[in-house]
């Protein structure tokens, strides 16, 4: 109806009958009137939603840049670099220093390397020489040794020639022997030894090997609860330990697990063999004896990896089923079929090894040197096989076996065959441990890789050194200055986002005063962020409870600055105290975990509640969010409100013009009837 209106409306116009008004023009003037207004106050709160929107946007990712600042000083390890340096790089290096390493220089020598036992075999003319007539055969891998106690040995500073009383003692037991004038160390040895309750301690006394001291030498191996005294009126005595007492475990062998299985000659089954880890299945078959079921477990795949081999038990009505390594056995074996049931029991116990060599039984399917080679590295023992060419000669394929590095990887093997690697002229070298001296003291290691004696550094041992060589730990704490200086940077440029965000709002000056009507979170994210930076440290230590103590302070304008001074000379004399004060003296911290974490982590804490799902950010988001979706829909219903306006307007400017044109009519038809009467009168 309102198109025809329209219609009607351009149609009388265009004749120049009716009104002669532009009834849309009019229509739309009227309407835009009562549109224009109200839409621009609906855009204007659109566009103010947006702009806040944005805003939160740019302060969460303030905040998580002040986080990640943060996040950079609450790791004891990374909180600085320390390097190590060695005097001899030729000799022995430091490598892997983590932040938390004491800062110093550590002495060393170095009297031997650790390395691993080597030895080859006899030569044969290919890879795939028979070495047993194309039989299979067993090696017996040992691998391991006892080790022995050693019994301490101290050593006691003293002079020959004076008056003095000498009192020596174990922890419990005391020999003092009365002052007396010496003209040698043995006498003074002497005197000792012929005192009431000598016999008691537990060392004896003796001029040591230098004969510028005395020795004592305890009688039981084994580590010392208490180092010994010895005390006089005299000349002051220094104790060192050059031999270091060492326990060690009662030797226990270790013994195969053998068990026993029942089974049925003459049956048709399958057969299911298990250690707990593999298994091997044999599809159904008629059997007339024990002997040929055991061909058929034998032959079954995955039969070599099993941790025990399958033969017939000495009365030949069942399976013995015998571990290959010695050693206690966690997951009984299992047999299984569906033919007769099977009973597992155990005939002989396995036992674990202890200070003593691990046996292994190396099953050699194929009788040649690759075959050989193939069964060592799969049964993982721990001794390594390759297969070299020589190039030398006719005979010139050997078998090399290497084991473990350290003393621990002594390996022996042996079988019915005489391969050769037990001869005296196959060793290449022996296993032995290092031994290094440090400060004083002889230390061994089963590797030339040492990461136990300098706390959170390697050490890496090159070549035997007798004289000495330092090795130097420093601390780089100029990744932490950057650090503090990026975490002042960080919070004043928030501050000043912050300060664009609530102020007037400037054209050049991008989101300013987006959240002019918003204050109330931006001062409560403020408050909070200083309060937390600047609290006392949840773990504060001596000195340095507080970021203020490293030279962060606030001026007058509320920004954040650094006393470089200040915060170079808390470091110099409490670096340590820093550390501690920041991060817990923690290292990949958890939220989540119990306790106190450091200043650094209670700021973290603070900044990711902020930016949590259920945080005052994303919760003013949500907010401004649901508020544009309501101004979005309050635009769609004001154009369709006017919408109607407009053609109410229309419908009513078109009632006029069909009026006006009625009108029009009867005016030309009476204006016509009138002319025509006129020009009657006039005729006449």
């Amino acid at each position: 109806m309102t198109e025809v209106s329209n219609v009607a409306n351009t149609v009388l116009t265009t004749l120049d009958i009716g009104s002669g008004i532009d009834s849309q023009k009019l229509a739309r003037d009227l309407t835009d009137a009562i549109k224009i207004p109200q839409e621009n106050e609906i855009q204007k709160n659109i566009d103010s939603t947006e702009s806040a929107i944005s805003a939160y946007g740019y302060v969460k990712v303030a905040v998580n840049a002040l986080k990640s600042s943060f996040e950079k000083l609450n790791d004891a390890n990374e909180l600085a670099s320390s390097t190590g340096t060695s005097s001899d790089t030729t000799k022995m290096t430091i490598s892997s220093v983590s932040a938390n390493t004491e800062v110093g220089s550590y002495d060393f020598s170095i009297s031997q390397l650790a390395q691993n036992q080597r030895v080859f075999s006899d030569q044969y003319t290919t890879k795939s020489h028979a070495l047993n007539s194309g039989s299979a055969f067993d090696i017996s891998i040992s691998v391991g040794a006892t080790e022995s106690a050693i019994a301490a040995v101290y050593n006691a500073t003293a002079t020959a020639s004076e008056t003095t009383t000498l009192v020596v003692g174990d922890g419990t037991n005391t020999v003092s022997v009365a002052s007396a004038t010496y003209t040698s160390i043995a006498d003074q040895v002497t005197a000792i030894q012929n005192t009431s309750g000598y016999g008691n301690l537990l060392f004896t006394v003796g001029v040591n090997s230098d004969g510028d001291g005395i020795a004592f030498t305890y009688k039981t191996e084994g580590s010392v609860a208490s180092t010994p005294t010895f005390t006089g009126t005299g000349s002051a005595h220094t104790i060192t330990n050059p031999t270091v007492g060492v326990s060690v475990a009662t030797a226990v062998t270790g013994v195969a697990a053998e068990y026993n299985v029942t089974a049925t000659a003459a049956e048709s089954t399958t057969f299911v063999v298990s250690d707990g880890s593999t298994s091997v299945s044999i599809a159904s078959a008629s059997y007339s004896s024990i002997a040929d079921q055991v061909t058929a477990i034998q032959g079954g795949v995955g039969y070599s990896n099993l941790q025990f081999t399958v033969s017939a038990n000495s009365a030949g009505n069942g399976f013995k089923f015998t571990y290959k390594t010695t050693g206690a056995v966690t997951t009984a074996p299992t047999l299984t079929g569906t033919g007769s049931s099977h009973t597992v029991s155990t005939t002989t116990t396995g036992v674990t090894a202890v200070n003593s060599p691990t046996i292994t039984t190396v099953g050699v399917a194929t009788d040649t040197p690759a075959g050989v080679v193939s069964a060592i590295n799969a049964a993982n023992t721990g001794v390594k096989a390759s297969l070299v060419d020589t190039g030398t000669g006719s005979n010139n394929y050997r078998i090399i076996l290497s084991g473990p590095t350290g003393s621990q990887g002594v390996f022996s093997l042996s079988s019915s065959l005489d391969l050769g690697f037990h001869d005296a002229a196959n060793t290449l070298q022996s296993a032995q441990d290092a031994v290094i001296n440090y400060e004083g003291l002889t230390v061994t290691r089963n590797s030339n890789n040492i990461t136990d004696v300098i706390d959170g550094a390697t050490i890496n041992l090159i070549a035997t050194s007798a004289s000495t060589v330092t090795l130097t730990v420093n601390t780089d704490t100029s990744s932490f200055k950057t650090n503090i200086k990026d975490l002042v940077t960080t919070y004043n440029d928030m501050l000043v986002l912050f300060g664009n965000f609530t102020s007037v709002a400037e054209s050049d000056v991008e989101l300013s005063g987006s959240l002019s009507d918003d204050t109330s979170m931006v001062r409560f994210i403020k408050n909070k962020t200083f309060a937390a930076i600047f609290a006392e440290s949840s773990t504060p230590t001596g000195s340095i409870t507080e970021i203020r103590d490293l030279g962060l302070s606030i001026n007058q304008f509320g920004t954040i600055i650094l006393d470089e001074v200040k915060f170079d000379a808390a470091v110099q004399s409490n670096y340590s105290d820093i550390v501690t004060m920041l991060t817990a003296d923690t290292t990949n911290q958890n939220s989540y975990d119990a306790g106190n974490k450091g200043l650094a982590e209670d700021v973290i804490t603070v900044l990711r509640n902020f930016t949590a799902t259920d945080g005052i950010i994303k919760s003013r988001e949500t907010t401004s969010t649901s508020d544009l979706s309501d101004h979005q829909e309050e635009l769609v219903k004001l154009e369709a409100r006017m919408d109607r306006v407009y053609n109410r307007y229309l419908q009513q400017f078109g009632a006029m013009e069909a009026l006006m044109a009625t009108l029009d009519t009867t005016k030309d038809y009476l204006t016509s009837q009138f002319e025509t009467l006129s020009k009657a009168y006039d005729v006449d």
